[in-house]
Order: C-alpha cells, then structure tokens, then sequence
C-alpha cells in the first residue's frame, strides 16, 4: 500500500489530475519554468502557458472562469496534437479539474492522450488544511460568503453548487475509480500530501518521469500563496461592491483577479490574522469525511505513495476558532487595493473593455475609474491608520 513511485514506461503520459489546492500551482511552475531542461531530459510539458487552461476546460464542458472567453475545443485538439507529434520519452500534463471530471468527460480525455498509455496521478491532502485554502480560491472568484456561512453551506447543503465543487474532487473513492476503470488500477497513483514534507510533491513527479533530483523547484514568489483571513475579508467586501454596483465578469477578472490578488501577494502578512484551521462545530463533521477518505484509498486497489493515516483528522487536530470580524483594514493595506485596482483598470482601458462601472468606455478614463473605486474601497472596507 505505501509503495514508493516508479519510473514510467517510455512513452507514456503522466496525467496529474490534482485536485485543486493540494500543490497543483506549485508544481505547474516549477515545470513551466523547466521546460527547455525537461525536453533535455525526454519530457514534454505540452503547452506554452503555466497550465492549458482553456484546453482542459473544453474538454471538460465545464464554462470559462470569471470574466474569460468560452473555451474552445480546438485548444484541446492542438494539445493533444502536440502531444502526439512529440517524439520525447514521456510527457506530464497536469490539469488540477480533472479531478471533477464525469464518466464522458474521461471518456474524452483518454480517447485524445491514449488510455493505453496514460497513468494518472491524484493527490490527497488532509480536509482541515483543504478547507479553508477552498474558501478563500471561491473568495477570489467573486464569492461572498463569510467563512462561516460558507462551512454552514458546504456541511449542510453537501450536495449543493457549493458543496459539490469542494466536495467531489476529494471523493477519493469515486475519483480514482472512474479513472482505474478506465487505464486499470495500475495506472492510478494516489500521493498522500504530507503537511511536513514539502518535497513529497516534487520528489514523486522527478522519480516518474525520470528527471534528476531537486530539477523541479518552484521559483520562489507569492502569486499564489494562501490570503491571510483580513486579505480575504477585504476581497470579500470589495465583491460585494462589484456585485451592488454592475461590475461584469471581465471587469471583475481584471481588476480584482489580475489587479488586486497580485498587488497583495507580496505584502507582509506576518501580523494579520489568519485561518488555522476549523471551529469545532465544523471540525468533527469534516473528521468524519477524513476517515471516509481513508477506507475509501485503502480499499481502492490502486497505487498509494505516502501514508493514508497522514489524512487522519479526528484525535490529530485541534479546532481552531475563526478569528474575529473584520471591521477596518490598515492603510498600508488600503493602499495595495488600490494599486491592485489601478493595474486592472489600465488593463481595461488598454483591451477598451465595454462599460466600466455603468459608464461608456469614452466617458470614463483610467484615473475615474481610479477614483471611484478608490473612494468606494475607503468607504466599505473601512480604514484604520497604523
């Protein structure tokens, strides 16, 4: 059961199906970064961005994220034309939604990269931490619920929008059933995330595709790292104004997702409040899930790489109370909203994006735009001085 990975097959695709927040972005930059030296060593990272995101969305039927164009097909049909062209030993393609993937979207999948030669690995990683790092991904894609109205809705409603999308992905029992089904039990590697080893990840990938030890690095920056709790509350305020005031999905995309979100990923949030974890209300009821997990991956008959106990919650982890509401935020803080809001909205009148805050694009130039939103972040998020 806990077996250490092997070396695939030459020939074969690597199809790492995340799920989401469980290191998927650090490990898609560390072989973004790496490409040229993984062509060197007989590997192909398909693509030309960090992940094929519009691809794997295609392909999934899933819809665009917030503010972007519908997918295409044909984006998937150039990858796995890519793929196929390839003369390279192996290739590795990771796509963190798959993990949500339908018995026909698997289906599509596999009949475009070779079910005969794809090994599909999914990792698992302790509910407490997956949690609250899901709120706050759903926080920065225009959710407004707080923390604890969000844990109410996806431990109450499990089968709701909400409680499917956190939900589904981690049913490690379906998940990698509906994929061994199809590649055999085999083909499917379970890696068991281990809170403490940071380089489990990377390790497992570099034995797999027969890379070098210590080749796939993440380049160290923050664009993705977890928002403290008064960075998320100041997002969720600020979509509640987008929401009152008729932003559009694009509009909303540039200016908090490609604005915002990137401005605060460098500040220092050692003194900010931050998520440890989950209330005991909540705690004992995602406990109960965790030891679901852990039959399910034991029973499984696939390959595990890691300790399943390494998911245990329930006489492991103590509750951690939420911390207190968020009430005003500092200037310095302030002040990263509003940069964040003035990169986006240059991006906006560089693309002429249609309609800016209920305003034609000719009547309303990148400094208004600056102004309303700045005077509007002063007044809802609430300012203190430092």
């Amino acid at each position: 059961m806990r077996t250490a990975p092997d070396l695939l097959p030459e020939g074969s695709v690597l199809l790492h199906i995340g799920p989401p927040k469980t290191g998927s972005t650090a490990i898609q930059r560390a072989l973004h970064g790496s490409r040229a030296a993984l062509a060197e060593h007989g590997v192909l990272y398909p693509g030309k961005r960090m992940r094929a995101q519009a691809a794997g969305a295609a392909v999934l039927g899933i819809g665009a994220s917030v503010g972007r164009a519908e997918p295409k097909i044909a984006r998937w049909h150039a990858l796995v034309e890519e793929i196929r062209q390839s003369d390279l030993s192996r290739v590795c393609l990771s796509q963190e939604p798959f993990a949500r993937a339908d018995d026909a979207a698997v289906g599509r999948i596999l009949d475009g990269l070779g079910a005969d030669r794809t090994h599909v690995l999914y990792v698992a990683r302790r509910l407490d931490r997956l949690v609250p790092s899901h709120w706050q991904e759903r926080v920065k894609a225009w959710n407004e619920l707080s923390f604890e109205d969000f844990l109410h809705r996806v431990l109450e409603e499990p089968d709701g929008p909400q409680g499917r999308r956190l939900w589904a992905p981690q049913d490690v029992g379906s998940v990698v059933g509906r994929w061994a089904a199809r590649v055999g039990h085999d083909r499917v590697t379970v890696l068991v995330a281990d809170e403490d080893d940071r380089d489990l990840i990377p390790r497992t990938f570099e034995t797999m595709l027969g890379l070098p030890d210590g080749m796939l690095v993440p380049p160290p920056d923050r664009s993705n790292a977890s928002l403290s709790f008064v960075e998320a509350e100041a997002i969720r305020r600020l979509n509640r104004t987008a929401r009152e005031d008729g932003w559009s999905p694009r509009e909303y995309w540039k200016l908090v997702q490609r604005g915002v979100v990137p401005a605060l990923a460098h500040r220092d949030r050692s003194a900010d409040a931050r998520l440890r974890g989950l209330p005991d209300w909540a705690l004992e009821q995602v406990a109960d899930r965790a030891e679901q997990q852990i039959e399910a991956l034991v029973g499984s008959g696939v390959r595990v790489v890691g300790d399943p106990e390494q998911l245990r919650i329930r006489g492991r982890v103590e509750p951690a109370p939420v911390p207190p509401p968020v009430t005003a935020v500092d200037l310095d803080l302030l002040a990263d909203v509003v940069s964040g809001i003035r990169s986006g909205s240059a991006q906006l009148q560089e693309r002429r994006t249609p309609r800016a805050l209920g305003s034609p694009p000719e009547e309303l130039g990148a400094r208004e735009l600056l102004r309303r939103l700045a005077g509007r972040a002063a007044r809802r998020l609430g300012v203190r001085r430092s």
